[in-house]
């Protein structure tokens, strides 16, 4: 068995493999969570970097991919995140997670610089759970996984003379500014124009009086499988619906498209937040424990 650094050409087992596990709870790893070919080009496509340079895939000897594990992560940081070890069915219980981890760990503090890492398992994973965590990972908190697998209904505008659209380049400083108070990862201004610009978001707004109240930003780089990524309120008008409803608005629009499902992360915690996406359709899919570790 040969751990190396991951070609085109292992692209369709890697995706199936991936595949295979995210349909099992018991299996189930956030990243990688891709099903397809394009999905997996996609995701790296999205950070600007390469699947050659971040993944390792365990090889038989003979081309065969028995397994994979890497990292996700902005060019050139020090913190990703990873993608956690998975092994073919039928190779398990040889050892094969264990040494694409110890390798996987090497490969990121020497060759690609990275000092921090988190990962996500589904917590019925404990098999995945436990080895994380005998290589010094340790839990960080839980995540709901949430999916939506039809096309939403039109809920009642919670507030009287609110319009719903397609957000333009010059909300840009509209949105920036709710995105900014809602305490979400820090953002320039220049940042959010290429967002709205490019092919790999879709953000909606909320106007009231002509001023912008609320916005949605989706992540489209899975057409068939979007991410709903940031949804911002205006202060004053939070816990009154607006978010939930401005979120089923371009869904709708989503699923008319190409669209097959939706997901989203959300904090167990934050049950207004889980409460109010049920009602969009969107179902609690996996619970995710969230581990670190230093390199």
């Amino acid at each position: 068995m040969e751990i190396r650094p991951f070609q085109k050409a292992d692209a369709a087992a890697v995706a199936e493999l991936s595949a295979f596990c995210a349909r099992s709870e018991s299996d189930f790893v956030l990243n990688p969570y891709f099903e397809s070919e394009d999905e997996l080009f996609a995701e790296f496509d999205r950070f600007g970097i390469d699947p050659e340079t971040h993944l390792l895939v365990s090889d038989a000897g003979d081309g065969e991919v028995l397994g994979m594990v890497g990292f996700l992560r902005r060019p050139h940081a020090a913190a990703a995140g990873m993608f956690c070890p998975i092994v073919k069915r039928d190779m398990r219980g040889k050892g094969i997670g264990g040494e694409l981890l110890r390798a996987a760990r090497e490969h990121g503090r020497q060759e690609l610089g990275i000092r921090v890492g988190t990962a996500g398992i589904g917590t019925r994973n404990r098999a995945g759970y436990s080895l994380l965590t005998s290589h010094g990972f340790r839990p960080l908190r839980q995540h709901f996984l949430m999916r939506c697998d039809s096309k939403p209904g039109s809920p009642p505008l919670p507030v009287e003379g609110l319009e719903l659209e397609p957000a333009t380049l010059e909300d840009s400083d509209a949105i920036l500014a709710i995105y900014t108070a809602c305490g979400f990862e820090e953002r320039s201004a220049e940042e959010m124009e290429r967002f709205l610009g490019d092919e790999r978001h879709v953000h909606a707004v909320a106007r009231h009086g002509g001023k912008v109240v609320a916005f949605v930003e989706l992540e489209t780089h899975w057409p068939r499988r979007v991410w709903v990524s940031y949804v911002g309120v205006d202060l004053e008008l939070r816990g009154r619906g607006l978010g939930s409803a401005l979120v089923a608005w371009q869904l709708q629009r989503q699923f008319e498209a190409e669209a097959r499902s939706a997901l989203l992360m959300l904090s167990p915690a934050n049950r207004a937040a889980v409460r109010a996406y049920e009602k969009v359709g969107f179902r609690r899919h996996r619970l995710i424990d969230v581990l670190e570790s230093f390199f």
